[in-house]
């Protein structure tokens, strides 16, 4: 024992304690730093000196590290929970505009306008031959057909919006994989030849592993070179040095084109569906195609009953001339067939054409089979078009795929009724409708045009009101194609399952953030700075310090006293 000793241990603990106090002025600087962890000094009580046989005494303190305070299965938790909690928050955000799409409650909705378009029908069924209200008729026609037409384009508005959003954030994925990979090799590097590691490199990689979680779920493994794998699903994104990158690329999905989120190594599709922000705008990007084909299917069955009913019927006047609405592709194929090309296909039945003469009333009427029985002698346009050429009066021509239909004497006029195998709504004859979905609903040109034949009759009696009746009532009756669901009823399904969509994303978000919270509280117990433990630590540190000081201050006393007394014995 000496006191070189003295003070080489006191040196060790002056050392030691100024480094614990820069520790704390870093971590005081970091207070308000949420990607910090707070940091600690690793000492150990270094090796004892033997002073004689059986006696040993202490020789001061050694830094062994500075270490994060960290757990590492509570930050990974942690991740989860946020992944979990983005993906529901980002599900609620773009349901809520999916909802608001359709202004439920307001005056403006895709409801009021059905309602307002079918009640329309009734009150002309109250006054057919009303010329008012025929024009108001119309003109709900048009506003129904705009409203579907303006949520379709809302709502792939959305998608599109949901896809550009999927592509930056997906950009934004790639960035923190690859940042995650550059940052393995720093690490690895600064770890080389000892456990430890640069604290600030290993709070930043926590930091990107943290933001690719609000991104997607990911699990990670340490290595022991330090660097962290990181996997999505079974499948590594992360591995070392080396990212397998995040992009996007358009994939057969169910028969549809779909944006998909892929490893940039191989284009295979990355298990993310329900994690994170992209999981959440993928599934999304399905939803609202879900919605979009019910709306589609929803405005399809409008023209579609609206039409069959339509056709049968006759207004004020007669036409002199008609085309249909809809092409035939191939016009010696069955109008059932696939290769018609034919939206809304007939099947077997028959019709009847009537041709007046509106000065003396005279009225001849014609049966015209439709025979689609799956047999060679099924009907095609060009034996349509043979038959009515038949019928006196009338003049039969295909234009462009499309029958057209016009009187010989253009002082005679041509009506029709009984259509059972909805071959004139199929052609687009005597419709109200055009189209075939939302996309493309409009009202049909001739109608609009001459009020006076919109028809409200059945029986060709101008004051007949059953064709309007009957429109009025398709709002609340059972349709085969909407599995036994009414218009009314469809449209409320379709509504509901919406809410239903979003009050379930909405308690998923509210459940998925509080734990998350909780999660969060946790790890800033662990890895936060406390002002108040750090104020502690300082005035500990500062004593130690200072006693360290004294105690060197002390040992150069006695070498002092030491060394005068060898002078003064020389």
């Amino acid at each position: 024992m000496s006191l070189i000793g003295a003070l080489t241990t006191g040196q060790s603990a002056l050392a030691t304690a100024q480094a614990s106090i820069q520790v704390i002025g870093n971590n005081i600087s970091n207070a308000g730093n949420a990607n910090y962890s707070e940091e600690t000094t690793q000492v150990t009580e270094a090796t004892d000196q033997q002073i004689q046989p059986g006696v040993y005494v202490g020789t001061g303190v050694d830094l062994t590290g500075i270490q994060r305070q960290v757990d590492d299965a509570l930050d990974s938790r942690l991740n989860s929970s946020t992944s979990d909690s983005q993906a529901a928050q980002t599900t609620e955000q773009w349901l809520t505009q999916v909802q608001s799409t359709f202004n439920a409650l307001n005056s403006g909705s895709l409801s009021s306008s059905m309602s307002s378009f079918f009640n329309s029908w009734s009150t002309l069924a109250n006054s057919p031959q009303d010329a008012g209200q025929r024009a108001v008729v119309i003109q709900q026609g048009q506003a129904l057909a705009q409203q579907f037409s303006s949520t379709q384009q809302q709502l792939v508005g959305l998608s599109s919006s949901v896809a550009t959003d999927l592509g930056t954030q997906v950009q934004q994925a790639d960035t923190l994989a690859s940042q995650i990979a550059s940052l393995n090799g720093q690490v690895a590097a600064s770890s080389a030849g000892g456990a430890g590691g640069s604290n600030s490199l290993l709070d930043q990689r926590d930091a990107a592993i943290s933001q690719l979680s609000n991104l997607m779920k990911v699990n990670t493994q340490k290595q022991p070179d330090g660097s962290i794998n990181v996997y999505v699903g079974s499948q590594p994104l992360v591995v070392g040095t080396v990212s397998n990158g995040v992009s996007l690329k358009n994939q057969d999905v169910n028969g549809v084109t779909t944006p998909t989120v892929v490893f940039t190594s191989n284009s295979g599709a990355m298990p993310i569906s329900g994690s994170g922000q992209l999981g959440a705008m993928s599934d999304m990007q399905a939803r609202i195609s879900g919605v979009v084909d019910q709306l589609d299917s929803l405005a399809h069955n409008v023209i579609s009953q609206v039409n069959q009913v339509y056709s049968s019927g006759q207004g004020l006047q007669g036409f002199t001339s008609v085309t249909a609405a809809n092409t035939v592709i191939d016009t010696t194929q069955p109008l059932d067939s696939s290769a018609a090309g034919l939206t809304f296909a007939p099947t077997n039945g028959s019709f009847v054409v009537h041709v007046t003469d509106p000065t003396s009333g005279a009225t001849t009427s014609t049966l015209v089979q439709v025979n689609l029985t799956g047999s060679a002698s099924d009907t095609t346009l060009d034996s349509l078009t043979s038959s009515l050429n038949a019928i006196s009066g009338v003049s039969a021509t295909d234009v462009g795929g499309k029958l057209k239909i016009t009187s010989t004497d253009s002082s005679q006029q041509i009506t029709f009724s009984q259509d059972s195998s909805g071959t004139l709504a199929a052609l687009g004859v005597n419709t109200f409708f055009t189209g075939t979905d939302a996309s493309d609903m409009g009202i049909n040109s001739t109608v609009s045009s001459n009020p006076q034949l919109l028809a409200a009759a059945q029986n060709g009696d101008a004051g007949d009101n059953q064709t309007a009746v009957a429109i009025s009532n398709l709002a609340t009756q059972p349709i085969a194609t909407l599995n036994g669901q009414s218009l009314n009823d469809s449209y409320q399904s379709m509504i509901n399952g919406v809410s239903t969509q979003l009050a379930t994303a909405t308690s998923d978000a509210t459940a998925a953030q509080s734990i998350q919270q909780t999660l969060q509280a946790q790890r800033d117990s662990v890895s936060g700075v406390s002002m108040d433990d750090e104020a502690i630590q300082l005035m500990k540190q500062q004593q130690a310090y200072q006693g360290a000081a004294q105690l060197i201050n002390v040992v150069n006393t006695l070498m002092q006293t030491v060394i005068g007394l060898a002078t003064t014995v020389a």
